[in-house]
């Protein structure tokens, strides 16, 4: 009974989001860089504007962020506020203290030389989203009695050298990049190559070393085909970025393969989503389910990133997407060919005008 008001409850929740984009499209199809080309301006309501059009920047992040503002605004503005706050899944960990210490000195999780031996290689912008993974990986495993992972998408091993080395779960990395994957057991020679300097080596011989393939995944059942040891014979599937339809090819696994105990899957690159993989519920099916390829898109950024540089003042930041918008007019005036050319990255982008 209990099962059946749950599901009808995500059904009832599903059905009313999806209502709620439907009468908002015109608002999640808008790129930002066709802001000058389309009038994005013109586009909302006469409310709206009347509002934003004097409105501080850094109040309007407050009010994205949940909150209290002295401002009178359009009730449809906050109707769609509300409705997308109740709506939405909570991206917040319940466990606030997962980074926990490892007491044992001789480890490669407790030797204080060791401490930033995994951020090695890593990109900077990356070496926040890896420890946090991990550290959600290894309390998911503890409270489900799981003991190894299966990485989707491991690329270099980041992932899956830290949860093998320093949290000592059994880790397989799967890559379809052989020079990815050749590259990824360097790493982890280089890796063991370095503790040796300061672990006993009773410590080095009860390492964990990542298993790394490398496979071109197109069906989940090509996961029971893995010559996987003994000691993963239950696993837990884990992706951080799996491109486009290889998320939801994963939660199928998850929920055909008995021997998947547990799944942290964080997506990316929606728009490469096809058939097979949304809607993947028959329930979803029968309701008008259709995103387009540019609410996709725009899926895959973090509103939390823009409305925290809202909140602060740091709109030097974020004037670049106004700049892009700009050069867009200016490339559609010189050839509409060029609409939405790619254009290559300039750094120190912040300390420019958009003259220079």
């Amino acid at each position: 009974m209990i099962m059946s008001s749950q599901i009808e409850t995500v059904k009832s929740t599903i059905s009313k989001s999806l209502k709620i984009i439907r009468m908002y499209d015109w608002l999640i199809d808008l790129y930002v860089l066709d802001f000058f080309v389309d009038n994005h301006w013109e586009k909302l309501p006469a409310s709206w504007r009347n509002c934003f059009e004097s409105l501080d920047p850094q109040i309007l992040g407050d009010i994205l962020s949940g909150n209290r503002t002295r401002y009178v605004l359009p009730l449809s503005f906050l109707a769609l506020i509300n409705s997308v706050r109740t709506f939405s899944i909570h991206r917040t960990y319940p466990n606030k203290n997962l980074d926990t210490i490892n007491g044992n000195m001789d480890s490669c999780g407790g030797h204080p030389k060791l401490k930033n031996l995994f951020l090695k290689h890593v990109k900077l912008k990356k070496r926040h989203e890896i420890s946090l993974m991990a550290n959600i990986v290894a309390d998911t495993a503890s409270k489900s009695g799981c003991h190894s992972v299966i990485d989707f998408g491991s690329g270099l091993g980041h992932l899956v050298r830290m949860l093998a080395y320093k949290n000592d779960l059994y880790a397989a990395g799967i890559e379809c990049q052989n020079q990815l994957t050749v590259e990824a057991r360097k790493l982890d020679l280089e890796l063991e190559y370095t503790a040796s300097k300061h672990l006993s080596p009773s410590a080095m011989c009860q390492l964990r070393r990542p298993i790394h393939f490398n496979v071109q995944l197109s069906a989940h059942e090509q996961l029971d085909l893995l010559p996987l040891p003994n000691t993963m014979k239950n696993y837990g599937l884990i992706g951080l970025h799996p491109c486009g339809d290889l998320g939801p090819l994963l939660l199928n696994h998850f929920v055909n393969c008995e021997a998947v105990k547990f799944i942290c899957v964080v997506g990316c690159c929606y728009m490469k989503l096809e058939s097979r993989g949304y809607p993947m519920s028959e329930y979803v099916k029968t309701l008008d389910c259709r995103l387009s390829y540019v609410s996709r898109e725009i899926a895959c950024h973090a509103i939390e990133f823009y409305v925290d540089k809202l909140r602060k003042g740091q709109f030097e930041d974020l004037k670049i997407h106004a700049y892009r918008a700009a050069l867009e007019r200016i490339l559609l005036d010189h050839d509409p060919k060029m609409k939405h050319a790619p254009v290559r990255s300039i750094k120190h982008s912040y300390s420019m005008t958009f003259k220079r």
